[in-house]
């Protein structure tokens, strides 16, 4: 069942204590509200009825989907006690035989935002492999670079979004400009899962694992880098 425990943190802009729940451990099936707040990205955010803000709160909370089999780290701090905690998870996974046992077929993922966080859920639900997902958000991302260059809007992030009248899209994230979303065509996936399959494999370790933007394209250079050697 889900940990939830009491804390209590001052507004940044009135200075008001709020009494917020802290969710440690989250799982599925039991507690099925709180996955509704991630995907509605409003559990690690607090309104504040003093002066109606709305800000982010940060803390680790583990994702866990006992029918899924998959367990997300989130780690929004992402210092060196965030990474020398999943160093030690990572160790107990290879020691702990009733554990490993327990969770025999999990897949592991560490993430740092609360939109990463929903990403990798919604991913997840709809039977889709997070590894291809990444891989062709990197190989769109240039694309989408030159087609708001004219807007001078950074792209501070793209996430992976699933259409209310179906079907999924990338919705891109600016600096200066209101999100915008685009739709993915999806033949593409089933494609990059064909040729990237053995690269994907192989770099993948026992444990919690960030599969982000670097990873991706570290798979993806490593796939041009064999193609090259091919034609010499």
């Amino acid at each position: 069942m889900p940990d939830c425990r009491k804390d209590k943190i001052k507004c940044p802009k009135c200075g008001k204590e709020i009494e917020i729940d802290v969710w440690d451990n989250i799982d599925l099936p039991y507690d099925k509200e709180q996955k509704e707040r991630v995907l509605r990205n409003s559990l690690f955010k607090i309104n504040c009825d003093s002066c109606k803000i709305i800000f982010p709160i940060a803390y680790r909370c583990q994702y866990n989907d006992l029918e899924q089999k998959y367990l997300i780290w989130f780690a929004p701090r992402a210092d060196e006690t965030e990474q020398k905690a999943i160093a030690a998870y990572n160790q107990k996974l290879k020691m702990d035989k009733p554990l490993q046992l327990a969770q025999g077929g999990y897949r592991y993922r560490v993430v740092f935002n609360d939109n990463e966080l929903r990403e990798k859920v919604l991913i997840f639900d709809e039977g889709l492999d997070d590894r291809y997902i990444e891989t062709m958000k990197v190989s769109y991302l240039s694309l989408l670079e030159k087609e708001f260059a004219e807007d001078e809007a950074k792209i501070l992030g793209i996430y992976f979004d699933k259409r209310a009248a179906g079907g999924y899209r990338w919705v891109i994230v600016f600096d200066r400009k209101t999100p915008v979303a685009v739709d993915i065509d999806m033949n593409m996936y089933e494609d990059m899962k064909v040729k990237l399959k053995d690269i994907v494999e192989e770099r993948m370790s026992e444990g919690l694992i960030q599969i982000s933007a670097q990873w991706a394209w570290e798979v993806l250079q490593t796939k041009a880098a064999q193609a090259e050697k091919r034609n010499e």
